[in-house]
């Protein structure tokens, strides 16, 4: 059973369900404190007109000191329920924080590649811990409270109705009034607080990019450029929060007025009774302060009314970004890929990105198992949309993609990846050691295998002169290292993996030429047994392709080897002879990559 994102309510109770006796001891001990004010109110009317008969016989000695036990009780009971309260939270808060928080992690990273390319990532990271931190405070800080203040006014009206009911009835219209009209702004107020809530995460987003690309800033001088930008979505921000608490300053006028109403009215009432001999000064003090519990209560209700709201438009707003549809799903009765030779097989299929023209039209071809296949073209051309398809990051119009005869959309997603090794062109590492960053291509894998890849792809001997050496940490997105240094680690990574097919966006563009040779000839040696797709970006890579795919606007308009290529006199030879550097030329052509 999965929780509902679509209710916070229902999201809420989800999580709370494992702790019910906790929850239930929760509502038992927020009543209990909520009794426990009135009650020492009570006992001390009882005590204030036991001191104020003139008498010193034993039974009013017994009374008065009976009284102020009751009160000493009352007190230690009411500072018991919170202490109580206190060991709830202890018990339950953390892991229910916890649960929230990896439910979260767990469901976005089974998103699409879509959803990380429209989200900062940033902002994901404040709304999974935002969800966690406000329902937390709506489950222990106001709820309590919420509680405690019903439980204490419904005491409150019972205990003043059988010392005269016209102070009862006074309270209950005041409160039903009260709340009434504050329950009228609530609506407003929750749409204020979504919109102030957006505008947040809008804000951090825009923060996050800045300082995630701040070597772009730097190198720009665009310090006070990016201030500019960001003072936009401040001005919003700004905007919406003057609009939030200029209306909650609004309602707070109007309760303050009531408040001062409502004692004005019970002042001159009391005044009058006693005057008149009606009630005791005990009852005096008794009502004077049971009106003022449960007006504070109401007071404190509402004016935090504006910080519930905060916290339910928060998590509301955290739930709608991170729990969207997943747009790539496995099949209920999906099952695990099993690779035996690692044939790839386009079966006429059909692809577009959305809005897009057609980049794939009843496009068929076959990967042969074991073979080494070079994809060519200009930049934008389509070489990775043909690798990101067969990785599943996006889902095929129409026909199939069919790895040894099994269409990937009928596999798990994790078997799917967990068949392929990819090297990027420019590998992002963790801001973890080198070891866990290895490590990642085999996370069972034991430190000697670690250092054994570290060694296939030439990464140990400057692993080694590092002061930590394999426990050091290789900074955010692991820019501590160098390009090439980067792109060593990602091949150790693969190379620990082992798995049947590989994919390398030209996994070697960064590393100087003596290294570069030393890591092709164990690159080699690991493609020798695997299907292997390489996006080339060096010609001189091709030369080394059984296959090659030569890609423009989303069309393979030619394969074959590079030698059957060249005596076509198209696109491919055109390339090969515009080469510079020994580098492809590069030639915008639409966003296809």
């Amino acid at each position: 059973m999965q929780p509902n994102t679509k209710s916070l309510f229902k999201f809420v109770v989800y999580f709370l369900n494992p702790y019910l006796k906790w929850v239930v001891l929760f509502v038992l001990v927020a009543i209990a404190a909520g009794l426990m004010l009135p009650m020492e109110s009570y006992f001390y009317k009882r005590l204030i007109n036991e001191l104020s008969q003139v008498s010193t016989d034993a039974s009013m000695v017994n009374k008065i000191i009976w009284s102020t036990l009751l009160i000493l009780v009352a007190m230690k009971l009411h500072l018991s329920c919170w202490r109580i309260f206190n060991v709830i939270k202890l018990k339950t808060a953390a892991t229910i924080k916890n649960n929230i928080i990896n439910y979260a992690f767990e469901y976005i990273h089974k998103h699409s590649f879509n959803f990380f390319q429209d989200n900062f990532s940033g902002t994901i990271a404040k709304n999974i811990t935002a969800l966690s931190d406000k329902i937390e405070s709506l489950i222990y800080d106001y709820s309590a409270q919420i509680i405690r203040g019903i439980t204490q006014t419904i005491t409150a009206l019972i205990l003043m109705y059988f010392i005269h009911p016209a102070f009862s009835i006074i309270l209950f219209t005041w409160v039903l009034l009260f709340t009434i009209g504050s329950s009228l702004c609530i609506k407003k107020i929750s749409v204020l607080s979504d919109d102030y809530a957006e505008s947040q995460s809008a804000v951090t987003g825009e923060i996050v990019d800045s300082v995630g690309n701040f070597s772009n800033v730097k190198i720009f001088g665009a310090g006070a450029y990016e201030a500019s930008y960001l003072q936009k979505s401040l001005n919003i921000l700004k905007k919406k929060f003057v609009t939030k608490e200029w209306f909650l300053t609004k309602l707070f006028i109007t309760q303050g007025f009531a408040w001062v109403t409502l004692f004005g009215l019970m002042l001159f009432m009391l005044v009058k009774l006693k005057l008149n001999q009606q009630i005791t000064i005990g009852d005096f003090v008794l009502i004077f302060s049971l009106t003022n519990y449960v007006a504070e209560n109401i007071w404190w209700l509402t004016e935090t009314i504006g910080q519930i709201n905060d916290a339910i438009g928060t998590s509301k707003q955290s739930l709608r970004a991170l729990f969207t549809p997943m747009e790539i799903t496995d099949k209920s009765d999906s099952k695990s890929l099993r690779v035996t030779k690692g044939e790839i097989v386009f079966d006429k299929v059909h692809f577009h990105y959305h809005g897009n023209t057609q980049l794939f039209q009843n496009k068929s071809i076959t990967i042969k198992p074991g073979s080494k296949v070079g994809l060519v073209g200009y930049s934008g051309s389509g070489k990775s949309t043909f690798v990101h398809l067969i990785l599943r990051l996006y889902d095929i119009i129409d026909g199939a993609i069919k790895i040894d005869g099994q269409d990937i959309r009928d596999v798990t997603q994790k078997s799917l990846h967990e068949h392929i090794g990819m090297i990027p062109q420019d590998p992002s590492l963790f801001h973890r050691s080198l070891m866990e960053n290895i490590r990642y291509g085999k996370v069972s894998a034991s430190d000697e295998e670690v250092m054994t890849a570290a060694s296939s792809a030439h990464a140990h001997e400057f692993i080694k002169k590092l002061p930590l050496q394999y426990d050091s940490l290789v900074g955010e997105r692991g820019i501590k290292l160098s390009g090439g240094q980067r792109q060593r680690i990602a091949i150790a990574r693969v190379i620990l993996k082992n798995a049947p097919i590989l994919i390398l966006d030209e996994a070697t563009s960064a590393l100087d030429s003596v290294i570069e040779k030393e890591i092709q000839e164990s690159l080699l040696e690991l493609m020798s047994k695997k299907t292997t797709i390489v996006i080339a970006h060096r010609l001189s890579t091709l030369l080394q392709m059984d296959r090659i795919l030569v890609f423009d606007n989303g069309v393979i308009v030619e394969e074959g080897s590079h030698d059957v290529l060249l005596k076509k006199n198209g696109l491919y030879k055109t390339l090969w002879e515009a080469q510079v550097g020994g580098f492809l030329p590069d030639k915008q052509s639409g966003n296809t990559e």
